[in-house]
């Protein structure tokens, strides 16, 4: 390109590597390029740890480059840290949430820039009437006032960008920002986003979905092991060709699911009640069973309960009423480590708190729910070098890319720390597992990875509870599907009889329509 600097935004020729505690080095970037024009939508893709997510933390100050030159509107660019670049008008949002949980959305949007009075005390009241007024001229249908905690982590991520938004930045980076949402979400932040272009910002927007790329995006820049490897405007580009320069090969998300005999009923839900934070019901009386060799999926706009019952099912929320039974025994009262001695399995939707430490090391990961039990313990000696080859097994197996098995969890990328939980739950001793959102911020060859994985346990006889806001994947994998629609289970879907559409799932999603009892029954 020459020196001059025609771009709104240019990283050129920037590389980064880490350095483990064991003194490994990881290669994250090689000379990594990236140009953005004004006021456009800038897709950034590429596989797990193509380098996307380091590449973008540079840009808004997270992290130090090794070296390379950034120029922004312009000029050159050096800035040290998150609050010098939000000062140059970047903000991201990161895939890894960091609200306050037990803030209310407000408290969390103006955290750190709050109004306060001559005498420097902060009126809570007015600024949930400011907030809740951006929240209505945007178009957004969250309560500020509502605690963060109570919220699923689709209506966090929601949040997240609002509170960037709120700020005013000219760049706003997105990281993986649909994860977690429904596709009525999605469409919702389409449209903001399309009226924040309106008004001259830009946004670039990482993600691994095709379809949205196509929806939203004006350009692409395409990563692959740290190199920019394509660039361009969309419209130049077919869906095919985006997908081989992310993969290097095509991919399909087609799979065969053959429709097996059902089996015998490995758990049963019965007439469960189970209440938020706030006491408020989210789950209202409802009744089901899970059978061997069956894969049933959960659909429902976020919000509807879907949250607090696969929490209760895992025990970690205590139901109002009803009972939960594993091979007819009742398990309401156990605590996890009793429900997992009961088979129960659980990917969690929130990877980065709930289903992985990140401060820890992949080996204790991977053996969390195994130490304390022999052949990893004996005599309360935990047999290290036998814990460390299994967590090499697993590092093999599941494709995980990491230096050694020593390695901090938290240094890896978002996709790659899906694997390390898929890894540890798909290991243990289980008939039923809750995969919840199982491939949220995934690439399309760690997609049908672990769509195969699925399948193969469903194959084995394993019964499989699927929650996920990915209407596709839903109709794709799943031999049945029950609708939950403000707490309550309003169909029941067989889609081994005739193929599901997502049309049909929308209604009931919507409250449009609802079974009548016997259709219920199934």
């Amino acid at each position: 390109m020459g020196n001059n600097v025609k771009s709104y935004l240019e990283m050129r020729e920037i590389t980064k590597t880490y350095r483990t505690y064991d003194h490994a080095v990881v290669v994250a970037l090689k000379g990594a390029n990236l140009r953005v024009r004004k006021g456009t939508v800038h897709a950034v893709l590429g596989e797990n740890g193509a380098g996307k997510t380091t590449l973008m933390e540079i840009l808004a100050g997270v992290l130090k480059k090794d070296s390379g030159t950034i120029y922004f509107k312009g000029q050159k660019l050096e800035v040290e840290n998150a609050s010098q670049a939000f000062a140059q008008g970047i903000g991201m949002v990161h895939q890894r949430l960091s609200l306050i949980e037990d803030f209310t959305v407000a408290e969390n949007i103006v955290l750190g820039i709050e109004p306060t009075n001559r005498l420097g005390i902060i009126n809570l009241e007015q600024i949930e009437k400011k907030v809740s007024k951006f929240f209505q001229e945007s178009g957004f249908a969250l309560e500020a006032s509502g605690i963060v905690n109570t919220l699923s982590i689709g209506q966090r991520q929601k949040v997240e960008i609002m509170r960037a938004l709120y700020r005013g930045a000219d760049l706003l980076i997105l990281d993986e920002p649909t994860s977690a949402l429904t596709e009525q979400e999605v469409q919702d932040l389409f449209r903001l986003i399309n009226v924040f272009k309106k008004q001259g910002k830009t946004i670039i927007f990482i993600t691994h979905k095709i379809e949205e790329v196509l929806d939203i995006a004006d350009e692409l820049t395409v990563l692959r092991k740290g190199r920019t490897i394509g660039e361009g405007q969309i419209k130049d580009f077919s869906k095919k060709e985006i997908i081989q320069m992310i993969m290097g090969e095509p991919i399909s998300l087609r799979i065969e699911r053959i429709p097996l005999r059902k089996g015998k009923i490995l758990l049963s839900v019965r007439d469960l009640s189970v209440s938020s934070n706030g006491n408020l019901e989210r789950v209202k009386n409802i009744s089901f069973d899970l059978k061997e060799g069956e894969i049933t999926a959960i659909a429902g706009v976020s919000g509807n309960g879907q949250k607090e019952l696969v929490e209760a099912i895992f025990g970690l929320r205590l139901p109002a009423t009803g009972k939960i039974l594993v091979n007819s025994k009742d398990i309401t009262n156990l605590l996890p480590r009793g429900r997992r001695e009961m088979g129960i399995s659980y990917i969690p939707e929130d990877r980065m708190n709930l289903g992985s430490s990140l401060k820890s090391s992949l080996m204790e990961n991977v053996i969390v729910d195994k130490y304390y039990k022999p052949p990893f313990s004996e005599r309360g000696w935990r047999q290290i070098d036998l814990c460390k080859k299994y967590a090499e097994k697993l590092v093999s197996n599941y494709n995980i890319k990491i230096p050694d098995v020593d390695c901090c969890v938290g240094t890896l990328s978002g996709g790659n720390i899906q694997r390390v939980i898929i890894a540890r739950e798909l290991t243990t001793d289980f008939t039923i597992l809750i995969a919840q959102e199982p491939t949220m911020g995934l690439d399309l060859g760690s997609i049908k990875y672990v769509y195969n994985l699925l399948l193969e346990m469903r194959n084995e006889g394993k019964t499989i509870l699927l929650l996920t806001s990915d209407m596709d994947e839903i109709i794709n994998l799943s031999d049945r599907i029950l609708v939950m629609y403000r707490g309550e289970i309003v169909a029941n879907l067989d889609n081994n009889l005739k193929p599901i559409t997502k049309e049909e799932i929308g209604e009931y999603m919507l409250g449009i329509k609802r079974q009548n009892h016997i259709e219920l029954l199934g």
